[in-house]
């Protein structure tokens, strides 16, 4: 059911793997065809031939012959096989029930999916000299072969497409293919074959029962009968299960390692036979002949009904626009510029089994003619270039955040002058100097540049470490509250306005709460705003923040490092007004490494380059530990952190991209640390609640949604019983009419229209088990004024008592607290041991253990990488797969993001000119 990748390791193994085997056979070859543009070009079509299949399979195309030679020797890649599986109970449907219109589905839906990879995927590299890039060609030769069992004899309906190593560049050479963007985008292509296969269902008289990720199932084949013929899936899940692992935690790489470990050897079947088995077994399930045949004659006469037919097409065309819409919002609120593939995809999956492919791509072109999308180059994080759009919405608010920077240059009166500027920097840099703590140039002409500017909006741009806050920012605000000015203190993050607030003497708040409620200075008091971790920002939170700081008439001192990651949201609003040509001070001396070697390591970072980095960290800054298996590096992670002694856990900060491997490594540390007795006593296991983090449009999609999910509203509604900050459970789910029913604690039914009301007000928490033990390390996970808790802090466990179901907490203040376990209000929750790179961005530790596998395509860049190693002041140690791979996708990725508005230093420049001629 699901789109699987796999390359070829030589044409006779594929030649004869493809060209057998199941009762399809006839003549020896499974019903097969040609599919692509380049197979057109090359005349190919209808049954594929063996000996043309073959010489493709070798590389050998006309007079061509594709590959390289060495000592010799032809080294050419045959080619991948992209494998689509229908759902279970169309393969039941089909081979056992005996409806082979679903067989003719499965066969067009596997066409659709491969025209996407043709249209989206197809690439080949380009060498000129050194350089070498990708091409998009848009051509593929691709081989299908159709099966109807697994090799565990179920039925299973699937198609194994070949494609050849070979694709057409612009002039009509033929390369090899560049295949990444097939095996990174594997899930789309699943996604997009059973999207297009849901809608052939639905005409042919099904009706489907839909799940996440465009899953589904045919209404009506019960999960018994299923689970009679899923021999294979059992497999699998029992391997993964020994690895302690599942379906729904593992890798890709884990999963196709149990498929393969799992396998069994392919086996002649007799077909008469084998539907006989398969019957008798449908039988035995509940699912009898006259089952069996009535749902078939019913299905049959619905898709004979041409009124039904009619409506489906009908509801079709304005099913697919409003599902391009939201697909554009969701995809629109995450990223600047998305991929038109994904947008396909999302679209598809938005409207699953009431939309086809090309309704979608009707709609998508209607969208862009109405500039509700607009035409964009897309680029992954590789660089590659891909077919894309952004959204007016984007180009909006992005053009917003702009204008307003650039008209307010000018519009204020400096602080201080020039005079008093270099004495109040003269007189901190003294006064730092007696304690030990010198200031360099950088530091002195950034404080009094911002205290003389005249612009609204201001940053200060510094490396990590550069001691930003002690220094520069301490010293505006002392002199900006010296003469009348309200200071306040926001970040994107409640951990990191404390830490500000803290250092600059003056209460710290979330971006977030500043515009929903905003401080407001006694009358007539100038204000200054002082945004840390700017890079954070999102160019919407950015544009509201500048337009309530016009209207309060504040300034903004936007303060972070253009280096470090971005924004979760659209938009890298930091970097984006610097290019346009916001005012900027820069600290560029990095003061926060005590070793040398360490220092040496966060500078190459800084520059990119991975391999001068390690080096450095070879050479005294650290260390780097490689194992292709990711089991065991964990599980050295977590003995070298067990090790150590209760003072050197606090001074390190481990690290891991990804929040599933977060959660593993953190349950191999609290192993080791259990064995080593750091953790004692009982453990009590007690329900988490974790932010899903859903983007404005998911939270208006009931099938984001799970039963037992929490929302609690960040508002009243009165009128539905509604009170701000509760705790409310999903107790059941209503996808056609956008319902839910949700429960408060004290037992009250709610029913909540999705679009209706509160869908943009609330936040969304999954329950998952969470194991506590005297000892443990533990954060919370959510912002709670009155119980005094903040979003990442950080708490000790020191007693945990079964009977009463709570916990003695331990704050990183000295303030201990009572947890009762049973109480949503004290569930958010999380283990405190690992932290994922973003929740490692502001923090600070001696040593960092660092682990960073190449094959992480969406989380390993140069952003992540110098983040990990520059938290470090002593040290850095990093786990990984392969040094050399490591650094080859380090320098590959660059981490950087696009924006809606392409040409920020051009419209910047041009409202500058009209700021200066209205002042003129």
């Amino acid at each position: 059911m699901v789109a699987s990748v796999s390359a070829l390791t030589g044409s006779a193994q594929a030649s004869s793997y493809y060209e057998a085997d199941d009762y399809y056979s006839e003549g020896g070859l499974s019903p097969s065809e040609w599919q692509g543009t380049g197979a057109e070009a090359l005349g190919l079509s209808g049954e594929v031939d063996r000996d043309q299949f073959r010489a493709l399979l070798d590389g050998r195309i006309g007079e061509q012959q594709l590959g390289t030679f060495r000592d010799d020797q032809l080294e050419h890649r045959p080619g991948w096989d992209v494998t689509l599986s229908a759902p279970k109970s169309i393969s039941i449907m089909a081979e056992v029930a005996g409806d082979r219109r679903l067989i003719a589905a499965h066969g067009e839906a596997v066409r659709t999916a491969m025209a996407h990879v043709e249209k989206h995927m197809a690439a080949t590299r380009i060498r000129d000299g050194g350089t070498v890039t990708r091409e998009a060609t848009g051509n593929l030769i691709v081989a299908s072969f159709q099966h109807g069992t697994s090799r565990a004899q179920d039925p299973q309906l699937h198609t194994h497409n070949v494609i050849m190593n070979a694709t057409r560049d612009e002039d009509g050479v033929w390369r090899s293919l560049e295949p990444r963007a097939i095996y990174q985008l594997q899930k789309q292509i699943g996604a997009i074959y059973r999207q297009e296969l849901a809608l052939k269902v639905r005409e042919l008289g099904y009706e489907i029962e839909t799940g996440k990720d465009s899953l589904f199932e045919i209404k009506g084949v019960s999960a018994e009968v299923m689970a009679a013929f899923s021999t294979r899936s059992a497999e699998i899940e029992a391997a993964l299960a020994e690895r302690g692992t599942s379906r729904d935690t593992a890798s890709a790489v884990e999963k196709q390692v149990a498929t393969l470990d799992t396998r069994q050897a392919k086996v002649a079947t007799d077909h008469v036979s084998l539907v006989a088995d398969w019957r008798e077994a449908a039988s035995k399930a509940g699912f009898g002949p006259e089952a069996r045949l009535a749902m078939i004659e019913q299905a049959e006469a619905k898709a004979a009904d041409l009124s039904r037919r009619a409506d489906i097409e009908m509801q079709g065309d304005g099913a697919a626009t409003r599902a391009v819409a939201h697909a554009a919002d969701k995809l629109g609120e995450r990223q600047s510029v998305f991929s038109a593939a994904a947008l396909q995809e999302e679209a598809g999956r938005i409207g699953l089994g009431k939309i086809g492919y090309a309704q979608i791509e009707t709609a998508i072109e209607a969208a862009t003619k109405q500039s509700e999308l607009i035409d964009r180059t897309f680029q992954d994080r590789r660089g590659a270039e891909f077919a894309g759009f952004t959204t007016r919405q984007n180009v909006e608010t992005e053009s917003k955040m702009l204008r307003i920077e650039a008209e307010g240059r000018g519009v204020f009166a400096p602080i201080a002058s020039e005079l008093a500027a270099a004495k109040a920097v003269a007189a901190a840099s003294a006064q730092a100097e007696r304690v030990g703590f010198g200031w360099n140039a950088d530091q002195r002409a950034a404080t009094e540049q911002l205290l003389t500017s005249r612009n609204r909006i201001t940053a200060l741009q510094g490396y990590a470490g550069t001691a930003k806050t002690t220094t520069v920012l301490a010293t505006f605000a002392r002199e900006a509250e010296a003469r009348g000015m309200a200071v306040t203190a926001l970040a994107p993050t409640a951990s990191a306005a404390m830490v500000l607030g803290e250092a600059l003497g003056t209460r710290g708040d979330t971006v977030a709460r500043q515009l929903l409620s905003p401080e407001r200075p006694q009358l007539g008091q100038p204000a200054a705003w002082i945004v840390d971790e700017a890079s954070l920002l999102s160019a919407r939170d950015t544009a509201r923040l500048f337009d309530l700081a016009d209207k309060h008439n504040a300034r903004v001192i936007l303060v972070g490092d253009v280096r470090q990651l971005g924004s979760v949201e659209a938009g890298v609003a930091f970097a984006q007004l610097q290019g346009a040509g916001m005012e900027t001070a820069k600290l560029a001396e990095i003061v926060r490494q005590t070793n040398d070697a360490t220092k040496e390591a966060v500078l190459a970072s800084v520059e990119g380059d991975a391999r001068k980095a390690l080096a450095a960290l070879d050479n005294g800054g650290g260390q780097i530990v490689e194992n292709a298996d990711r089991v065991e590096r964990f599980a050295a992670i977590a003995e070298r952190y067990a090790a150590l002694d209760k003072a050197s856990r606090a001074r390190t900060l481990v690290i891991e991209p990804s929040r599933e491997g977060r959660d593993a490594l953190t349950a191999d540390i609290r192993a080791a640390l259990s064995r080593s007795g750091a953790l004692t006593g009982p453990a009590i296991t007690v329900q988490s609640l974790a932010n899903k983090g859903l983007t404005r449009a998911e939270a208006r999609d009931p099938l984001s949604y799970d039963k037992g999910d929490v929302v609690r509203f960040t508002r009243d509604y009165a009128d539905k019983g509604v009170t701000r900050g509760e705790a409310y459970k999903v107790e059941s789910i209503d996808p056609a009419k956008a319902a839910i029913i949700l429960k408060s604690e004290d037992g009250r039914e709610v029913d909540w229209r999705l679009r209706q009301w509160g869908a943009g007000k609330l936040q969304t928490f999954t329950p998952q088990p969470l194991d506590l033990k005297t000892g443990d390390s533990i954060r919370f996970t959510r912002n709670d004024r009155e119980a005094g808790r903040i979003n990442g802090g950080r708490g000790e466990v020191i007693a945990v008592d079964e009977q009463t179901r709570t916990a003695a907490i331990q704050t990183a203040h000295g303030r201990t607290e009572t947890l009762h376990l049973d109480s949503t209000r004290d569930q958010h929750i999380a283990h405190a041991y690992v932290d994922t790179a973003f929740a490692a961005q502001g923090r600070t530790a001696d040593h960092v253990m660092i682990h960073v596998d190449s094959r992480a395509t969406n989380l390993v860049d140069q952003k992540s990488f110098y983040v990990g190693i520059s938290r470090a002041k002593a040290s850095a140690i990093i786990f990984t797969n392969d040094r050399v791979k490591l650094v080859s996708a380090i320098n590959e990725r660059t981490g950087h993001m696009q924006t809606a508005v392409a040409r920020t230093v051009e419209i910047a420049s041009n409202a500058s000119k009209a700021v200066g001629a209205g002042l003129g």
